[in-house]
């Protein structure tokens, strides 16, 4: 009997697949930490236990919401968004996870939302309790340390995001809050003189280590223990050994080994030389091309190019040996640095990175940990802070701690409610050892906030002056070498500087008579030794002490070295020179390294001054600008451009030049021009945010009717439902115009709001009109 011809198909089953009928069965995330050069998978299942502690109660009823998480989280980085993005994500829904867990909420409700984020939440509770007036070692124990206001609104950023891709209506839960001040503190700049001592002592470093380095590879010469650098510390130099062995006594790579330390410097120098972020300058990749420049066959060229996905635009820095005044000295050497350090990564790496560590196996590690490379150079090159005086208290107290046989352990905690602690607790200490240690170097901390000069080497006796009429005493000593120095302190440290001198007597008593009696030195008391190096600090006792980057040592770090950049280069265009330097727009230039900097008033007074220099010569006022203007080949100077933005504005703070372009072509100042048969100018200030020609004006009284203007469309937005989703994207648009302000603007019409209500300009009739235009 003949089969039907349907009979085949109908014994087939066929599987249909899609992505949408998949269940992740693993909780997993792409992740990445910021020292991490490769992606890798992390569980997060344990979020579905009571405080994220597997050891606990699982809730069952978490599963669907985590994952969809985790579905998000991988569609987000297969569209090309940042892994580190998902790992800060994980990081705050964590918090807020446990949080709740731990207050007996649930986390997945609105209530629970607002428990954390509302007017009188957790955040709340912490952004009050922050006083960044005091320091941590200033603090008693369990304190609470609080956050910055800027930080609790980038975790309400994160946490509506995070907890949207698990399925909720968090886009509502945000707006029944007051909003944090997202305002970071602008970004300080490097001094001119820690400038030239950070800039030359890298390079000594880099181009003293990548040279025996090469040296060692091209020979196929087995490296020594220890390889010899010349550092110039100003008024003399000192020879350095650094250790070339990959493993620590621990067995771990080591940070501060030869050739970490040379990548190390390299990255910060990178980060001189081409004013490029911390993600661009990791990114930066061989092969790296040395172009001869068309006009000029002497003037070489080194263009470095990274692709910055986040603006979707190529980024590029200019790296020159041209002999030009607006460059200092070391960024001359910019070509031989990159084509050093190209051959350097070439010989020693096998993947394209040129920045990368090496592990102890000799390979490149999957980490790039520039914090931990930081330790070890600010204390091998000895990059003090100015301002490490400050310190002296906590110095005095740990000196005397150590003195009377005690040490205080501080270090932050976090308690169950995820608060951050201060941890001060003061225990006996029964090694003597560990007491000679204590006393040394806190000894040598003290002494050292008091002067630059180098204390290796210092012996004993010091002398001591009268006190002067400022109430100053000088302290006078003499090197071994028979070379001396001396330093002056206030009379009120006198018995401070005595306590360490008499510690020191004592212990030159114990040892040999023949030995020299130096006024520091390590190791027994019998015996009389220096230190290697030019301090005698390790790497980790800045954090053992609990002192963070820039108290002590100076803070190296890229953002700074950009503002450092931004604010030294206006001489070659100002601002549009800036922006081309920098690889920004105008905008962020202004909101991140311009607005609030003293500098931008130097700038004002340095064109002032060259204009009335040329108005003394005979020149009229215009004469003078213009002439100014050529010279400094800039367009407009700081001054006049200031001045153009003293615009009038509209209700909304909003100002414009009258011609409405908007977004997507939806205008209507056409159809008004026809309908009134002329043209006239754009009277719709309820379609600002969408209208290109609209701008923010950087004014108090400006961003003080912004402000209004934002306050009165949360308050009509419960009154008119049906048009909720269209007043909470004009809000967020209004918003975003007003994260343009500077911080001191804003702070200042935030002060007027809350002193005087809204601007009289603005009323609820004009949240009505916009709603029912």
């Amino acid at each position: 009997m003949a089969k039907s011809p349907l009979s085949k198909g109908s014994t087939q089953v066929k599987t249909t697949r899609s992505n949408k009928n998949v269940v992740q069965l693993n909780l997993t995330i792409p992740y990445k930490q910021a020292t991490d050069k490769r992606t890798g998978e992390f569980d997060i299942s344990h979020l579905a236990h009571m405080g994220c502690d597997k050891t606990r109660g699982k809730v069952q009823s978490r599963m669907p919401y985590l994952r969809r998480f985790c579905k998000k989280a991988h569609e987000s980085v297969l569209n090309g968004n940042s892994p580190r993005t998902v790992a800060e994500l994980y990081g705050v829904l964590r918090g807020y996870l446990c949080f709740c867990d731990a207050v007996n909420i649930n986390p997945l409700s609105e209530k629970g939302y607002l428990k954390y984020a509302g007017n009188d939440g957790e955040l709340r509770h912490r952004v009050k309790v922050y006083n960044p007036s005091k320091r941590l070692w200033e603090k008693y124990h369990y304190d609470e340390l609080g956050i910055k206001e800027s930080t609790a609104s980038l975790i309400i950023s994160s946490l509506s995001k995070a907890l949207s891709w698990c399925g909720l209506p968090s886009e509502r839960w945000t707006i029944l809050h007051r909003p944090f001040n997202s305002r970071h503190d602008s970004t300080e700049a490097y001094s001119d003189a820690d400038e030239k001592i950070i800039v030359t002592r890298l390079s000594d470093l880099f181009f003293g280590l990548a040279s025996q380095l090469i040296a060692l590879k091209t020979g196929n010469t087995p490296a020594p223990n220890e390889l010899p650098i010349c550092i110039n510390f100003g008024e003399y130099k000192e020879t350095l050994m650094v250790k070339t062995d990959l493993k620590t006594k621990n067995g771990f790579a080591h940070s501060g080994c030869a050739f970490n330390l040379a990548m190390g410097a390299a990255y910060h120098l990178m980060c001189y030389f081409t004013s490029l972020n911390d993600s661009d300058v990791r990114k930066i990749s061989h092969p790296i091309t040395v172009h001869a420049d068309t006009r000029d066959k002497s003037l070489q060229t080194v263009k470095v190019s990274s692709f910055k996905a986040r603006a979707n635009k190529e980024v590029g820095a200019i790296l020159t040996n041209e002999s030009d005044f607006s460059f200092d000295v070391e960024k001359k050497s910019g070509v031989m640095f990159i084509k050093t350090l190209a051959e350097l990564s070439t010989l020693y790496g096998e993947e394209r990175d040129l920045l990368f560590t090496l592990d102890t196996n000799a390979q490149e590690s999957h980490a790039f940990n520039i914090k931990s490379i930081n330790r070890h150079l600010t204390t091998t090159l000895n990059l003090v802070s100015s301002e490490r005086a400050l310190l002296l208290p906590w110095f005095q107290e740990l000196f005397y701690s150590y003195f009377n046989h005690e040490c205080i352990g501080l270090k932050k905690t976090t308690n169950e409610l995820g608060r951050a602690m201060v941890s001060k607790i003061t225990a006996p200490i029964t090694n003597k050892a560990r007491v000679t240690s204590g006393l040394f170097l806190s000894g040598y901390c003290i002494l050292s906030c008091y002067t630059d000069q180098p204390l290796k080497g210092i012996i004993l006796p010091l002398s001591y002056s009268e006190k002067d009429k400022n109430g100053n005493v000088t302290i006078s000593f003499h090197y071994q070498n028979g070379d001396s120095g001396h330093f002056v302190i206030p009379a009120a440290d006198k018995a401070l500087i005595k306590d360490i001198e008499l510690w020191a007597t004592k212990r030159a008593d114990n040892q040999l008579k023949t030995l020299p009696r130096f006024l520091l030195k390590k190791g027994n008391n019998d015996k009389s030794e220096q230190w290697e190096g030019i301090n005698p600090i390790s790497a980790n006792l800045m954090s053992k002490w609990a002192i963070k980057p820039g108290e002590y040592f100076i803070n190296l770090t890229s953002s700074r070295f950009r503002e450092t950049t931004s604010s030294q280069e206006y001489q070659d265009g100002f601002m549009s020179h800036l922006v081309n330097l920098l690889q920004n727009t105008l905008e962020t230039l202004n909101k991140h390294y311009a607005n609030g900097n003293p500098k931008e008033n130097k700038i004002i007074l340095s064109q002032a001054l060259r204009v009335l220099e040329r108005m003394a010569q005979g020149d009229s006022l215009e004469e003078a600008k213009d002439h100014v203007q050529t010279q400094l080949g800039i367009p407009i100077l700081a001054h006049d451009e200031w001045l153009k933005s003293k615009k009038k504005t509209n209700p909304n703070g909003i100002a414009c030049n009258g011609e409405q372009y908007v977004q997507n072509g939806k205008g209507t100042q056409r159809a008004t021009n026809k309908l009134m048969g002329g043209e006239l100018p754009c009277a719709e200030f309820d379609m600002c945010h969408l209208c290109y020609s609209a701008k923010a004006v950087d004014e108090p009284q400006s961003i003080y009717k912004l402000i209004s203007f934002i306050d009165v469309l949360r308050e009509v937005l419960d009154q008119y439902p049906h048009a909720k989703r269209e007043v909470l994207d004009r809000i967020e648009a209004y918003e975003c115009t007003l994260d343009g302000a500077s911080s001191e603007v804003y702070n200042e019409a935030l002060a007027l709001f809350k002193k005087n209500g809204r601007h009289p300009r603005v009323s609820t009739d004009h949240a009505t009109l916009s709603i029912y235009r």
